[in-house]
């Protein structure tokens, strides 16, 4: 089993697929893949969305959009207004849907998770942190638990981490049901993403 964690400072910022912003790369799987090139198989990202406009097309993947932080976002996708207007709240949908944003409230930020549809399976949960903590059994190839609010410690066989806001601990290569038990320091937020690789891999 193997354990990274990544930290803001660790991550990399990379211009939109579109040209008309810049996002911060907390993750790419796998290693050495880029979005230019199309050869990812999943990311996970975060941005600062200052004006609206059309989101980035991704063909053939699917995305799941958070609200991390500011007054609002508003979306247009596929004749459907939505808006995400709470902390954390979110919107999935495909990479090759026009999608138009507009800022009712100012410049917001958001969280992205983009998987290739035909090669991954991308499963989310949101959950609080707090009390006596809680215990995962983790499914799926690869594991992403990102600290959304507050600070998090989080324990598994062989390992702990302390994670602040928008630290990412990274598992891979796992047992099936493997323990993972998350610890409140104070209280705080986190999000669990689990891949599971599709037999053929095609990526976006």
């Amino acid at each position: 089993m193997n354990a990274t964690v990544k930290r803001p400072a660790d991550f990399t910022e990379r211009p939109w697929k579109n040209g008309l912003g810049v996002t911060r790369e907390i993750y790419i799987h796998p290693k050495g893949a880029t979005v230019e090139k199309g050869d990812f198989l999943w990311r996970l990202s975060s941005a600062d969305v200052t004006e609206g406009g059309p989101f980035s097309l991704y063909p053939g993947c699917d995305r799941i959009l958070y609200l991390l932080a500011g007054d609002g976002l508003d979306l247009e996708v596929r004749g459907m207004n939505i808006s995400l207007t709470a902390p954390f709240s979110s919107v999935r949908f495909r990479g090759e849907d026009e999608v138009m944003c507009s800022l009712p409230g100012g410049p917001c930020t958001d969280l992205n998770i983009i998987s290739s549809r035909e090669a991954v399976s991308c499963e989310c949960r949101r959950f609080a942190v707090r009390g006596g903590g809680k215990r995962l059994f983790l499914l799926g190839e690869q594991a992403a638990l990102l600290c959304l609010r507050g600070r998090v410690a989080a324990a598994w066989e062989g390992g702990e981490a302390s994670l602040g806001e928008l630290d990412l601990l990274l598992l891979e290569d796992y047992p099936c049901n493997f323990p993972l038990k998350c610890s409140p320091e104070g209280e705080g937020e986190v999000l669990l993403a689990t891949m599971t690789e599709r037999p053929e891999k095609k990526r976006c």
